[in-house]
């Protein structure tokens, strides 16, 4: 049997010693809330009453809650035509910023900026902004321009509820996009460009044949990103609409809120953290899937 060599075995112990801290906070913040989450969502558990286990009624009970496919409809549309808009957007903006124009840097931090700051800040100016007062600005300017014959209220509707929510997204969060797409647009050697000029491509041929397979693993990782943070949709809901008009805009975690903290249904609510996850799972490995799919007949 062969023996462990003292050094060794001191080299691979320091080693799990600077894991020790990472693995202390995963295990305190990840996976124990995970398990209580589990265990939580086979109970009728509330925060003053008696907790009494249910098995699988939780489940049962959303499964069967219209209300909850009604939040599911809405998350995945938001989902699907919010996330090909920021990235189509976001790419834009990239070969905007990939050619040499004039004051590109400050276009970058226009676009850049707001994703460092807090969400309070931002949705609260662009609530003012999206006020159904005449003073509010966008009722403001419409009115003066004679794009609006009188103030109207953004969030009455929920076509314009959902406009106004997917604007502020796409404002908020492409920036970050913006930068993946550039930093992978300039990794794209200059000799292929002129390879490809020389035999006649042009602009949206070098584009689909150059850029965009050169592009590939950052889109990948934008696109799960963007499923996340679409899933996660809750504090654009909670302080435009709170979800109406009539529901229209409730999304799955701003359910996920109602149930848990308002009526402190807190074991319906964890069951609801479990569809949230598989739909998450379902939708990001559907969209990984077809634009895997997109780009291998591209580069065909």
């Amino acid at each position: 049997m062969e023996k462990t060599h003292p050094r060794r075995f001191l080299w691979e112990l320091g080693s799990w010693g600077f894991l020790a801290p990472h693995l202390a906070l995963f295990l305190t913040f990840i996976i124990a809330p995970l398990f209580v989450n589990t265990v939580m969502s086979f109970y009728n558990w509330s925060l003053l009453g008696r907790r009494v286990f249910i098995g699988f009624t939780n489940f049962v009970r959303i499964w069967t809650d219209d209300r909850f496919w009604q939040c599911v409809v809405n998350t995945s549309l938001f989902a699907l035509y919010s996330v090909p808009l920021v990235i189509i957007v976001g790419i834009l903006f990239a070969l905007l910023l990939n050619q040499k124009i004039y004051g590109k840097m400050w276009i970058l931090v226009g676009l850049v900026s707001q994703t460092f700051f807090g969400s309070i800040g931002i949705l609260t100016t662009w609530k003012w902004i999206f006020a159904s007062y005449p003073s509010g600005l966008a009722n403001y300017v419409c009115v003066k321009l004679g794009l609006l014959a009188k103030p109207i209220s953004w969030f009455e509707t929920p076509f314009s509820a959902w406009a106004v929510c997917t604007l502020v997204t796409v404002w908020w969060i492409v920036g970050f996009s913006v930068l993946l797409y550039l930093g992978a647009i300039q990794r794209i050697p200059p000799e292929q460009y002129e390879a490809a000029k020389l035999d006649g491509a042009g602009p949206f041929r070098r584009f689909f044949s150059i850029t965009l397979p050169w592009m590939r693993d950052v889109l990948f990782f934008d696109i799960v990103r963007q499923v996340l943070l679409a899933f996660a949709l809750f504090d654009q809901m909670y302080i435009f609409t709170q979800g109406g008009p009539g529901g229209s805009t409730r999304t799955l975690v701003y359910y996920l809120f109602i149930t848990g903290f308002q009526r402190q249904e807190m074991g319906r609510a964890a069951a609801i953290s479990w569809y949230i996850f598989v739909l998450v799972l379902v939708f990001g490995l559907t969209q990984l899937f077809m634009t895997a799919k997109s780009l291998k007949s591209t580069e065909g």
